[in-house]
């Protein structure tokens, strides 16, 4: 008996004790309770914290959405849908078969001379995605309405910086559904800038407005009478009419009324700084212009 109990007290000594602290472990407490059998307040606590998980989730995912659609590198050109058009069933494409749906299209950056309208490319308008030129930038896109219904919608095109007053030079030509227009900034004279051209500018066809394109008198013009007569035979000049920019950020913006469901618009645009614009002297070497557009429903 004595031997025995001797034996006891010699195992009961061999147990480590527990520290003060480890009565105070509250993770490891907690982690004991958490992974424990049933509970009724064990399964709501997991309920709740699963529900919580999946809003911190969301609320993360919302953050990177919004990054991905509006954060840009110096010289981009990007396109973005609002959230809400495209949680409601907008979508863009580099491509009118839309096998590839996106919310947001980013565009390269293009290191470019002064040029003149007539070194883009007459097929500018029917080329799908980005197709830059030498000097200028050029992209076409598409949207769609997947939403199962008829509604309008508002697309902007804005400048978000730019150095060394290169936007005053900038000249930008927008389609849409075949038809386009060409915009810059107003001129120091407070009017609209324009070019003349003893010759046919190009892309006159698809003009959206007949004001775009007007023939005037060769005096009008400041080219001179010998030069108009030697190439058309003739004393009068074509002259190209901008339409101003709405402010000096926003290039142009309008509504497009009633998409119908399943239905595409087609988009392109075209950026150059112009030769023949008096804005483009030499302090704009080494300027820069950032642009983005941006489609939302109308409020």
């Amino acid at each position: 008996m004595k031997k025995n109990k001797e034996k006891n007290v010699k195992s009961n000594n061999d147990v480590p004790k527990k520290s003060f602290l480890s009565r105070f472990d509250l993770l490891n407490r907690f982690k004991h309770w958490y992974m424990g059998g049933i509970s009724i307040t064990r399964s709501l606590f997991r309920v709740r914290a699963a529900w919580q998980g999946v809003i911190i989730i969301s609320s993360i995912l919302a953050i990177l959405f919004i990054l991905s659609a509006f954060y840009t590198g110096a010289g981009e050109f990007v396109i973005s849908l609002s959230s809400e058009m495209s949680e409601d069933g907008f979508f863009l494409s580099n491509t009118e078969d839309f096998s590839e749906r996106q919310v947001c299209i980013r565009g390269t950056a293009v290191v470019a001379d002064n040029v003149s309208i007539f070194d883009i490319s007459e097929d500018v308008g029917y080329v799908d995605g980005m197709h830059n030129g030498q000097n200028y930038v050029a992209h076409t896109f598409y949207l769609t309405n997947k939403t199962g219904k008829t509604t309008d919608y508002r697309y902007t095109l804005n400048i978000r910086q730019s150095a060394n007053n290169a936007d005053k030079a900038l000249w930008v030509m927008v389609y849409m559904n075949g038809k386009q227009t060409i915009y810059a900034l107003e001129g120091a004279n407070g009017e609209a800038e324009s070019q003349y051209s003893i010759y046919n500018f190009p892309f006159e066809s698809d003009a959206l407005s007949d004001k775009q394109y007007i023939t005037v008198d060769g005096i009008e013009s400041g080219i001179s009478p010998e030069e108009i007569s030697n190439a058309l035979s003739i004393n009068t000049a074509n002259k190209l009419v901008t339409t101003p920019f709405v402010s000096e950020k926003v290039i142009c913006t309008d509504i497009r009324k009633e998409i119908e469901n399943d239905e595409i618009d087609k988009f392109t645009v075209v950026m150059w700084y112009e030769g023949e614009d008096p804005e483009c002297t030499d302090e704009i070497i080494g300027g820069w212009v950032e642009t983005y557009m941006t489609f939302d429903y109308v409020e």
